[in-house]
This record gives C-alpha cells, structure tokens and sequence, in this order.
C-alpha cells in the first residue's frame, strides 16, 4: 500500500519510528507495553495484547532495520502480524510512503492464510487514513483543555 503524506519526511519517519505514536491509533483495541525505544531505532521493542473475533492474542515486535528517513523493518512474533516494511520518499512537499506486509505462513492451510490476508488489508484500508490525518493536522488542532 502507498500513499502521500502532506508533510516532509522529517516529520513522517519519526511518527512511524515511534511505537507509541502509532499504538494511539491502532485499528484495534490493542494494550502496548514494555515499550523499549533506542536511539537509532535499530533494537526498538514492544509488546501488545489484543482481542480478534474474542480470542486474545500476545505478541512482540522489534525493528531490525532503521535507516532514517528512508526505512523500517519491523517483525513480529506472532506470524499472522508477519514483517512490514516501510519506505518513506519525498514526493513534492510531501512524502510518499509505502508499507509492505509479509506474513508468515499461518499453519500452513491457504483457507486461513487467505482469510488473514483479508483481515490485514481491511485493517490497513482503516488505519492509513488515520496516519495521514494524523500527521498532516499535528501541530493545527487546539490542545485539549483538562
């Protein structure tokens, strides 16, 4: 999946570097915790629980690859979330970012692998429209009074 961004790369990679920047918009209701962040990115970890069709799931997932500006691999331990990569290019006054996800084989059955395929691409269909927003109106909406 590729979209454009209004807003440079200096502003988008670091959205995605950070793990608690994206959990505050997970598509579901999904608890981050043991959020470990490294300087460089390379070595970021975090853990998650959640809920699909009611059966809990945990998982674990770190950034093996980070090159700023430009790259994020991040893998998971659960093999229904796979690896994704993330590109990030400037594109006119934006970026364009593409997101690539690689699942591992769900035990082996196609049925299943196809049905999780499906839940992933509905699950991005909702989430990339919240990045976007999310990014391109940081710093415009008015701070939430208390």
């Amino acid at each position: 999946m590729t979209m454009h961004i209004d807003a440079p790369v200096e502003k988008v990679f670091p959205f995605f570097k950070d793990p608690k920047a994206l959990a505050d918009i997970t598509v579901m209701e999904t608890e981050y915790f043991d959020v470990k962040e490294t300087r460089q990115g390379t070595g970021t970890f975090f853990s998650w629980r959640s809920k699909i069709a009611g059966i809990p799931f945990e998982g674990f997932e770190v950034y093996t690859d980070v090159v700023p500006n430009k790259h994020i691999t991040e893998k998971s331990s659960r093999a229904m979330m796979g690896t994704w990569d993330y590109d990030f290019e400037p594109e006119g006054k934006g970026t364009k970012v593409t997101m690539r996800h690689h699942p591992r084989s769900f035990w082996r059955l196609p049925p299943v692998n196809y049905l999780m395929a499906l839940a992933q691409s509905r699950m991005m269909a909702s989430f990339a429209p919240q990045v976007k927003e999310r990014i391109e109106t940081a710093g415009t909406k008015p701070a939430k009074s208390a």
